[in-house]
């Protein structure tokens, strides 16, 4: 040690001076840093050759020393001085199991040796560019995927995608121009490219098949309308599609032959379908007519459609097997309506060729313009309404209201009824006796008894067109409507002309339009108006003619019944026998 060779003093001045000498190194190492680099190694390419990614390149073998021999003197001759090799791996080579190298890469594999005999291996990426060609399972598309090449190795070219074109058959609708577009794409941007669309089959153009086009609207089959409001009616179902005589119900178009044959991209034809016919059959009461290619199917009736296993009919009837209710709805046929069993309260039938009922009708609404027959009763509890053009025949009737253009036949009896009849009331079958009520009839009446030993209060009315008043009632209607309408109309054209000064052309374009709608709606209102009120004036005297008619009473007729002639009329003040009423 320092300590035991020099004194004290010595030694820190030597101290000293060896820390100027390690100060002064430290400065020469900052000003000359490059001094203390270490030399660069110069490496000489010894091996090349090709590997692909996993394969095994290298495996380094350990030396073992060898052992010391004797020569025939006794003397010790010592063993050569094995070579113990060292090998570094570089990038793109792992190293495992301690002595062997693999390649991580498809590519050159280089090893190189420096001047201290050691070596280094390593693997630069080397491929040719790669691609393969895919079709579709219709053979209809051919797509080419390619991955460019690296390291200098071989790009794709044309002729090699073209040659495994053939090699897999493709043969048709081979596009060149985008092979080409797609390798120069691929290797100029360096990037692998798939499914890229090379070849393209033909569809065959089929003939087309037969249409069938129906020219009605066919019934729903929902059970419920919904209203404006948003609520809904469960009473209004949409079950039935009707037809009008003559009225055109579909048209068949017929199926078109195969037009041209296809290609695979194999070449293989696709063959042209022929097209399918629409098989229609005409069935009862509908015919057909054939007019530029089409078949056209018309109704010879007014009744209901039916579509059914290529058939198509038009029947005269509608029958409901039961209730008109909330099974089937409201029921509105252009036809003959049956119904075998009653028709509910609430519900309403209406059948344009006259409507059947097996049941009874409730408080309902029942309308036809030819006949409606009842097969039991009328029960309309002051809200029922049974209107025909035709007559009415119900086997009984109880507070209801009944119209009919014809006769009103009641066979056994009707109590505190409204009726009009545009012919005769009818009741002489059976008990044929009618109590209470209104009774208006334009030929009169003919039953068995006419009110009753309680002196039922009734009124009957005979000799004028009854039927007029319904009309006249709504032609006075229809008046009120157009003369509101006009009248918020004028209030319309009169705020506008205000706006304007009396100018309406000053109006803008909008509002001008406005005015020129609201004075061309005043006119056409205007003429309507006129023709209604003729009509009324046509229709007012008319109530006043007094036909031929009588009441006829065959068994008996009571006291609180009065007869009307027009305005003339006979209070029956004791029961009368086998009695005819007439006007003179």
């Amino acid at each position: 040690m320092l300590k035991g060779l020099f004194g004290k003093k010595k030694a820190k001045s030597e101290r000293k001076s060896g820390t100027k000498k390690v100060a002064k190194k430290v400065a020469e190492k900052i000003e000359k840093p490059e001094d203390k680099r270490p030399e660069k190694i110069e490496k000489k390419l010894i091996r090349k050759g090709f590997a692909r990614s996993g394969d095994l390149i290298a495996r380094v073998t350990p030396a073992k020393p060898g052992k010391s021999g004797r020569n025939i003197m006794g003397e010790e001759i010592p063993p050569r001085e094995v070579y113990i090799p060292k090998l570094v791996p570089l990038k793109n080579v792992k190293f495992e199991k301690a002595n062997e190298y693999y390649m991580a890469t498809d590519g050159i594999v280089e090893v190189f040796k420096d001047d201290r005999e050691t070596q280094y291996i390593q693997g630069t990426m080397y491929r040719h560019g790669r691609f393969k060609i895919a079709v579709s399972d219709d053979e209809m598309k051919a797509f080419l995927s390619v991955i460019p090449p690296i390291g200098g190795g071989d790009p794709v070219t044309v002729e090699d995608v073209m040659a495994l074109c053939r090699e897999k058959g493709i043969t048709y609708g081979i596009n060149e121009e985008k092979i080409r577009e797609t390798l120069e794409r691929s290797l100029n941007e360096r990037m692998a490219i798939t499914d890229v669309e090379i070849a393209m089959g033909e569809e065959p153009i089929n003939g087309d098949d037969g249409k069938l086009e129906i020219k009605v609207r066919l019934a729903s089959g929902t059970r419920y309308k919904l209203r404006e409001d948003g609520s809904v009616d469960f009473k209004e179902h949409d079950l039935i599609t009707s037809v009008a005589k003559d009225q055109l119900i579909a048209v068949v178009t017929r199926a078109e032959s195969g037009k041209k044959d296809g290609y695979t991209v194999k070449g293989e034809v696709i063959k042209c379908r022929e097209g399918k016919d629409v098989e229609l059959k005409p069935g009862n009461n509908v015919r057909t007519e054939e007019e530029n290619g089409k078949i056209m199917y018309y109704s010879n009736i007014n009744g209901q459609l039916f579509l059914d296993r290529g058939v198509v009919s038009v029947e005269p009837q509608l029958t409901i097997e039961g209730d008109v209710g909330a099974k089937t709805g409201n029921i509105r046929f252009d036809g003959i309506v049956v119904v075998k069993g009653n028709v509910n309260d609430g519900f309403r039938v209406e059948g344009t060729k006259g409507v059947n009922v097996a049941g009874n009708v409730g408080k309902a609404v029942i309308k036809s313009e030819g006949d409606v027959i009842v097969q039991n009763g009328i029960v309309g509890k002051h809200r029922g309404y049974v209107f025909a053009k035709g007559n009415i025949t119900a086997k009984f009737a109880e507070n209801a209201n009944i119209e009919a253009g014809g006769d009103v036949v009641i066979q056994r009896a009707a109590l505190n009824c409204k009726i009009i009849s545009g012919g005769m009331i009818i009741s002489k079958k059976e008990k044929g006796q009618i109590i209470g009520g209104v009774l208006k009839a334009t030929k009169g009446l003919e039953v068995k008894i006419l009110g009753n030993e309680s002196e039922h209060k009734m009124e009957i009315y005979a000799g004028i067109d009854y039927t007029l008043e319904n009309t006249i009632r709504n032609v006075r209607k229809k008046i009120a409507n157009y003369l509101d309408a006009i009248k918020r109309v004028n209030l319309l054209i009169e705020k506008l002309e205000k706006a304007s000064a009396g100018n309406p052309g000053t109006l803008s374009e909008r509002l001008k339009s406005v005015y020129i709608e609201a004075k061309r709606r005043k006119t056409v209102f205007g003429v309507a108006l006129k023709k209604l009120k003729e009509r009324e004036a046509e229709l007012v005297p008319k109530l006043s003619e007094i036909h031929d008619a009588k009441v006829s009473v065959i068994e008996s007729v009571y006291p609180g019944v009065r007869i009307y002639f027009g305005s003339v009329f006979y209070d029956v003040e004791e029961r009368k026998d086998r009695v005819e009423f007439y006007y003179d």
